[in-house]
C-alpha cells in the first residue's frame, strides 16, 4: 500500500462529510488558485457569484479507501484547528469554487501562526492569542501506479489525468499540493490574512474576526514593517 498526501496552502473553508470532503474557497480579490503534482499542474478557477457550483472533483484508482470506510481522523494534538462544528451556519453560494474529495484516513493541520481570533456571538467578545493552523494536509492509503483524476460537475470535458514518478522509483509515497495565494509579494501587517479571513468566516457563517498584535506584547516591541508569509489566513473547518 503507497500512501498520497494532498496539502492545502492558502484560506480555505473545511467541510467534512461521512462519503466526501468539500472544501471551499472564498473570493479572495488578487488570488489565483492551481493544483500540482511533480508532473503535472492544472488551474482552479472560480464564480464570481454561486462558487459552491463550480465544483472540482478528485478521484480515480489511485484512491484506494478501506471497506467500511471509516470518519477522517483529525490529528491536532495541540488544538491549532478552528473547528465551527458547533456552531457553523455555512453560507457556501459566497464562495469562489469548491474542490471535493474522497474522505482522507488522517487530516493534520499545517503552518501554525500566532494570532488571536475574536468570537464576536458571545457578549462579551472571547478570544485568545494562540497558534491557529492555516493550512491541512490530508493522507490517503493509495495505488500510485494508478491514476488521479480532476472532473468538473455539468462539464462535457474529459476529466483531466495526473500520474506519478514515485512508482517508478519505488518511493510508495507521492504529494499532491494545493495553493491558493495573492499575486502580491508580500503580507504587510497581516493585512491580506485578516481580509481573507473575513471571508472564510463568511462562508462558515460564523461571526469570528482575527488579530494579530499579542495583547501580552508591550507595544511599540515588534517591527514595524513584517514580511508577508503566504496570507497565512487561519483556516475553519466543520463536520
Amino acid at each position: 500500500m503507497d500512501t498520497l498526501q494532498i496539502s492545502f496552502y492558502g484560506p480555505f473553508f473545511y467541510l467534512l462529510k461521512a462519503t466526501q470532503v468539500e472544501v471551499y474557497a472564498p473570493k479572495c480579490p488578487g488570488h489565483t488558485a492551481g493544483i500540482f503534482t511533480s508532473k503535472n499542474e492544472a488551474p482552479l478557477r472560480g464564480f464570481h457569484r454561486h462558487g459552491d457550483a463550480r465544483r472540482y472533483r478528485l478521484g480515480g484508482p489511485v484512491f484506494t479507501p478501506p471497506n467500511p470506510l471509516p470518519y477522517p481522523r483529525v490529528y491536532d494534538p495541540n488544538q491549532t484547528i478552528l473547528d465551527a462544528s458547533k456552531v457553523a451556519k455555512p453560507s457556501l453560494d459566497k464562495a469562489h469554487f469548491c474542490l471535493v474529495l474522497p474522505p482522507p484516513q488522517t487530516i493534520c493541520p499545517m503552518n501554525a501562526t500566532q494570532v488571536q481570533c475574536i468570537d464576536e456571538s458571545v457578549s462579551p467578545p472571547t478570544s485568545t492569542f494562540v497558534k491557529q493552523a492555516t493550512g491541512l494536509r490530508f493522507f490517503y492509503d493509495a495505488n500510485l501506479t494508478q491514476l488521479m483524476t480532476m472532473s468538473l460537475d455539468n462539464s462535457p470535458a474529459p476529466p483531466q489525468q495526473f500520474d506519478f514518478d514515485a512508482s517508478k522509483l519505488n518511493l510508495g509515497f507521492d504529494d499532491v499540493y494545493v495553493r491558493y495565494a495573492s499575486t502580491t509579494p508580500e503580507d504587510q501587517d497581516h493585512e491580506d490574512a485578516m481580509q481573507c479571513f473575513d471571508l472564510i468566516a463568511e462562508l462558515a457563517g460564523v461571526n469570528w474576526w482575527v488579530c494579530y498584535e499579542n495583547p501580552q506584547q508591550a507595544p511599540g516591541t515588534s517591527s514595524f514593517v513584517r514580511a508577508g508569509n503566504d496570507c497565512r489566513a487561519a483556516i475553519i473547518l466543520a463536520k
